[in-house]
């Protein structure tokens, strides 16, 4: 997202080696965290909600709302969200980006990202699952190192959260999992037959289930569509998120 032109534009400015913004990222990846509200459509209804526009106001909200943001310091133009990219140099870490689609919000946000170190995403989820409570909120971090971390998180109302998390090469019995996927699929209403047809198989291996596939039956199968725009926004972490996020990114 950063124009390194720009950063080259001022040759005064001799950057902290700590902190240089062209410093490149060693992680590749996506991170992100999708809230659903009310009413919830239930499965197979017809849905406009991914036809919805997008409502800028709403995402700056959204951002300011956020445990990782300490300030908002520039609003960019909306764009389309296949337009967004995975962060190169640090100076990237620094966007967020937002969209609003009727009852459904998504937020990319890189020091929303985990490991096994860093807890970002449980803790925002967390926070917004005090601020909404009948939301149905998924978390979802797959960063890579040459091997993959993986990390989804499902919260239902009412229900205990489904958080799973571990690396793609590691043995079965390595994986973290916590609550219970079956009563999950029950609240949602899907059987366990669906669920493997679709690709989360509950008799597979931990490793080997498609955690994605638990999250999309959370939202009801959501996703955004080519064209549908997002607001971008660069911010200011807070010190402990910055921190947090440059073990994640960089310091790996």
């Amino acid at each position: 997202m950063v124009n390194e032109t720009d950063l080259d534009a001022d040759p005064g400015l001799v950057p902290d080696p700590e902190d240089d913004p062209h410093t490149r990222v060693r992680a590749w990846g996506s991170v992100e965290l999708t809230m659903l509200f009310p009413p919830f459509p239930g499965p197979g209804a017809s849905d406009d909600r991914v036809r919805a526009a997008h409502d800028p106001v709403r995402a700056r909200q959204v951002v300011e709302s956020l445990g990782t943001v300490e300030e908002i310091l520039e609003q960019l133009p909306d764009r389309a969200w296949e337009e967004l990219s995975a962060p190169e140099v640090r100076a990237d870490l620094d966007y967020v980006a937002v969209g609003c689609w009727g009852n459904v919000t998504r937020i990319i946000d890189p020091a929303l990202a985990s490991d096994l170190l860093a807890n970002c995403m449980t803790r925002e989820i967390a926070r917004q699952r005090a601020r909404h409570p009948q939301a149905r909120i998924v978390g979802s971090v797959d960063l890579s190192y040459g091997n993959a971390y993986l990390e989804d998180e499902v919260a239902l109302p009412g229900v205990e959260n489904v958080r799973v998390f571990g690396w793609d090469c590691d043995e079965d019995d390595d994986w973290e999992v916590y609550g219970d996927p079956a009563e999950v699929l029950r609240v949602l209403g899907v059987d366990r037959a669906a669920a493997a047809e679709a690709g989360f198989d509950l008799d597979d291996e931990v490793s080997e289930r498609d955690w994605r596939t638990l999250g999309r039956f959370a939202l009801e199968g959501f996703g955004p569509r080519l064209g549908q725009l997002v607001s971008v926004f660069r911010v200011r972490h807070t010190s402990d998120a910055v921190f947090d996020r440059d073990e994640v990114w960089i310091d790996r």
